[in-house]
């Protein structure tokens, strides 16, 4: 059992809390649906990790965060975990070994070993920053913020504030549901639905990649109510007219490429847009439940101007919320691990089928990410207390940019994550918001 330097007090608190969740929580914790590709593709090039921070406006008390965690992570047993290969699965087994606070470095999202017995997830600290560092293989975005705003919070308690009430903060004193660390989409969901035919490939920009050591990133800061506005005049919402800016954007590297003779044009552009399941299909689920919006438009026909694209996008992402396409595509992954063959193939043949699965239905049909985690809205002891936010998607060769949106005090980040040498996405969204009147601060982390 691995301490790290805690006092005799702290290390008896760790221990009682240890035996309070010994029977809350099985030793052995399946993989979720979604999971299940992700413990497959992990590598230095895709290294599934995803990262939210938070800018205090104090120093970080290291001590203090020490005891913090000490405490929280017996509310979050089902993280405190290792991953572990048997010869059909993967399984997650809990340890009591507690996790270490490591120093904040400048390239994030950097690839874990997961065979080592390394935790699912890092907490970073830098100065006045605290960062989690969380990957795909154990939960989502809403089960990272969770998790780094129940740690903030007894922090804060520890330090003498007392904090509200949140979605994203666990009490210390609740009983743990089943279905926190269940899968929500084996609960939710059917797996019976019709058969869903392989979409053709979409366009991928070419770019020349860097270092699998780093992970450039550049975030776009707006004033949300402007970006409001211009959504509302449009007639969609929030994330839809960012959706079809970001897909303006790839039109213009599309058009670059097909250009210099670098794509063919035959290709359609597709967006994949993330969504939290949570708000249609209430769960307390802390595992992964979100899944995707397709939006997709080709340029067979010409150049698409601003408002005929925002009306693609939008006609798109409605359709595929009343059509059902999503609980088919859920349902489709739900058949996948129960087809007879696959279940009791081994671990290893599980591993290049899922390889395969990925590239078929995501890494080739996607030629850009955005996920959006919404306006963040935190009790009024944490909203002093944090300055900002700096949410960084996890990174992918393929299509080599994923991107964030949220949004906290009035501002609106686009956080873009890429693993390339350029800048033409990045450059080309700035534009586009210029021309629609939108005034942006742009941040830039790169060599």
């Amino acid at each position: 059992m691995l301490f790290n330097g805690y006092t005799p007090a702290v290390v008896n608190r760790i221990k009682k809390g240890q035996e309070l969740m010994n029977d809350a929580v099985p030793l052995y914790l399946p993989v979720d649906n979604a999971a299940q590709i992700f413990v497959s593709i992990i590598s230095k090039k895709e290294t599934t990790m995803s990262r939210i921070a938070v800018n205090l406006k104090s120093p970080i008390d290291i001590a203090n965060l020490r005891i913090a965690l000490s405490s929280v992570i017996q509310r979050f047993p089902f993280y405190q975990v290792y991953l572990k290969k048997r010869f059909f699965d993967f399984i997650f087994v809990r340890t009591q070994d507690i996790p270490i606070i490591e120093e904040d470095t400048k390239w994030s999202n950097r690839y874990v070993d997961f065979n080592k017995q390394k935790f699912p997830f890092r907490i970073k600290v830098l100065g006045n920053t605290i960062a989690v560092e969380l990957s795909h293989i154990i939960s989502d975005g809403f089960g990272t913020m969770s998790f780094l705003m129940s740690l903030l919070a007894e922090y804060l308690r520890i330090s003498g504030r007392k904090v509200g009430e949140s979605i994203f903060i666990k009490s210390l004193d609740e009983e743990i549901k089943s279905e926190e660390w269940a899968c929500a989409f084996r609960d939710k969901f059917s797996k019976e639905g019709p058969p869903q035919k392989i979409a053709r490939a979409a366009y991928i920009p070419s770019a020349d990649m860097i270092s699998v050591d780093k992970y450039y990133s550049t975030r776009i800061i707006m004033n949300l109510d402007d970006v409001r506005k211009k959504a509302g005049e449009h007639d969609v919402t929030l994330n839809e007219y960012m959706s079809a800016i970001y897909a303006d954007g790839l039109q213009e590297m599309y058009l670059e490429d097909i250009a210099a003779g670098r794509a063919t044009g035959r290709q359609p552009i597709r967006l994949q847009v993330p969504v939290n399941l949570r708000r249609d299909y209430p769960t307390t689920c802390l595992r992964n439940f979100s899944y995707i919006y397709s939006p997709v438009f080709d340029i067979s026909g010409g150049k698409h101007n601003f408002k005929d694209l925002v009306k693609k996008i939008s006609s798109y992402i409605r359709h595929e919320k009343q059509s059902g396409a999503l609980e088919h595509q859920i349902a489709r992954n739900l058949r996948a691990e129960n087809n007879f063959f696959f279940k009791y193939s081994p671990r290893i043949v599980k591993e290049l089928l899922f390889k395969v699965f990925y590239h078929l239905f995501a890494r080739s049909q996607y030629s850009g990410v955005l996920t959006n985690l919404g306006d963040i809205q935190l009790p009024e002891e944490l909203t002093d207390e944090i300055i900002s936010f700096d949410i960084l998607p996890c990174n992918s060769p393929v299509p080599g940019r994923n991107s964030s949106l949220f949004s906290y005090k009035g501002k609106l980040e686009m956080n873009i994550g890429s693993s390339c040498d350029d800048l033409r996405l990045e450059d080309a969204i700035v534009r586009k918001l210029r021309e629609q009147g939108i005034e942006s601060e742009v941040i830039y982390k790169r060599d």
